[in-house]
């Protein structure tokens, strides 16, 4: 099946699923946000091991480790509104569906995220491995860099790193076994960790399981600190892997057909 065939199935598969079953709709979205919390604080420990150890390998083994969890996320069928972005706006493009339609998805997408990324930081907050974990902490600094970001950057910054997560997902996509779907995603997404680029989802699972767990929690993170944060941090979003992805890649697949995907 080639990548166009793929995007419009997937499409399809998910307008049915919305458009006749909200509720498992939604429980696959909260498992996206739960497989991605769990990967998110996984990538955390062992960073914070290492960055004990050897002070500036914290980040570099957190961005290295933390594409498991987006590997889980696909190879489980769960619902990520940032991939869901670039399919949506490629289904919109090429009229499976309205535009608006598409947003509103997306929306209720990232909604069903929060909520299973809000319940696996709660459940980590009991957890002896968060027990001790303070604004030092290597999730804790990586939350504080995020929210004291100036808005511009967040909006770029939100573009490039969901451009890169759907280059995963399209070669993703493009791989077949799940062996080679590891080794293209996993790498891929080390990229816009590595590079602290900003992602909602990934923001809504660093930074609920620092308010969950730091003591304290750190000064910088306010109510609307996160809230601008979580707000311009999805429109980028929207914009890399929605429009300059998903949008790009319906206009590249109307080309000669030697040309398509």
């Amino acid at each position: 099946m080639s990548l166009n065939e793929s995007i419009e199935a997937g499409v399809s598969k998910k307008l049915v699923l919305f458009d006749q079953d909200q509720p498992r709709f939604a429980v696959r979205g909260i498992l996206a946000g739960a497989y991605l919390a769990l990967g998110t604080a996984f990538a955390g420990v062992a960073g914070q091991v290492t960055e004990n150890l050897a002070p500036g390998t914290g980040s570099i083994v957190f961005a290295a480790l933390f594409g498991l969890g987006l590997f889980s996320i696909v190879i489980l069928g769960a619902e990520l509104a940032t991939g869901s972005m670039m399919f949506f706006c490629y289904g919109a493009a090429t009229k499976q569906h309205s535009w608006g339609k598409g947003v509103w998805m997306v929306f209720l997408t990232t909604i069903y995220n929060l909520i299973g990324v809000v319940i696996i930081g709660a459940a980590l907050g009991m957890s002896a491995k968060f027990a001790d974990m303070d604004p030092t902490h290597l999730l804790s600094t990586i939350s504080i860099g995020k929210v004291e970001k100036p808005i511009d950057g967040m909006l770029v910054e939100g573009m490039v790193a969901n451009f890169v997560v759907n280059m995963a997902i399209i070669g993703g996509i493009l791989a077949k076994e799940v062996v080679s779907k590891f080794f293209v995603i996993v790498p891929i997404i080390a990229i816009f960790v590595g590079l602290s680029t900003e992602h909602v989802i990934a923001n809504f699972c660093v930074m609920v399981i620092a308010l969950f767990s730091s003591d304290p929690i750190p000064a910088a993170m306010t109510v609307g600190s996160i809230s601008i944060n979580w707000v311009v941090v999805w429109i980028g979003n929207f914009i890399g892997g929605g429009l300059l992805m998903g949008g790009v890649y319906a206009w590249l697949n109307k080309g000669p057909k030697e040309y398509r995907d």
